[in-house]
């Protein structure tokens, strides 16, 4: 047995809580919990996908909360990893069915990597965050076409499609498929990062 096989034998091996202390310096721990939890994930965005968000929406909400859950959790404070990250993914859902956090962005530049980052609980976190943050947006930018980036933008403001092909001078299904490759894109990108999607 290698030390690779070792290492990963040991972080199967470790608890939840064990894990989130690791993840702050090791990306397999925050993998690991990831794979333990992107199951969960999807059934809560199965389960609440029609009530004003859809399922592919919705788990990627969900595993980005996932995400920003190992990194907040404070077993200090006595409440299971598995409590608080259900809390953590099912708030955020509700949140986007709720179409509360509809027009807060209104561009993907407008998203400050930095200041999401600085709500870490740690200097080493909030770097890491920050840098998988940055890569995520730059994977974004670089990969839409500036008609997918548009249209998705209107789509995440809340836009309905008949609108946002009025705004653009296009049709609905050309908004429809701008959004679709845009989509498949984003999962792409999610994929590179370890995020099952």
């Amino acid at each position: 047995m290698t030390l690779v096989d070792t290492i990963k034998v040991d972080i199967q091996d470790m608890t939840d809580e064990e894990l989130t202390v690791l993840a702050r310096s090791s990306k397999e721990a925050a993998s690991e919990l990831i794979s333990r939890y992107a199951e969960k994930v999807m059934i809560k965005a199965r389960m609440l996908s029609g009530k004003g968000a859809e399922y592919d929406d919705l788990r990627q909400e969900g595993l980005i909360s996932l995400l920003r859950a190992i990194y907040a959790y404070d077993p200090a404070k006595g409440a299971k990893f598995s409590t608080f990250s259900e809390v953590c993914v099912v708030n955020r859902m509700r949140t986007v069915c709720s179409g509360a956090d509809r027009g807060i962005c209104e561009s993907l530049d407008d998203v400050n990597c930095e200041e999401i980052a600085s709500g870490a609980d740690t200097p080493e976190t909030a770097y890491l965050y920050k840098e998988l943050l940055i890569k995520m947006k730059n994977g974004i930018t670089s990969e839409l076409s500036s008609a997918e980036r548009r249209t998705l933008e209107l789509c995440i403001q809340g836009v309905s499609y008949r609108r946002a092909a009025l705004m653009l001078g296009i049709s609905e299904k050309a908004v429809d498929n701008a959004v679709q490759r845009a989509r498949k894109k984003l999962r792409a990108i999610y994929n590179n990062f370890n995020v099952a999607v």
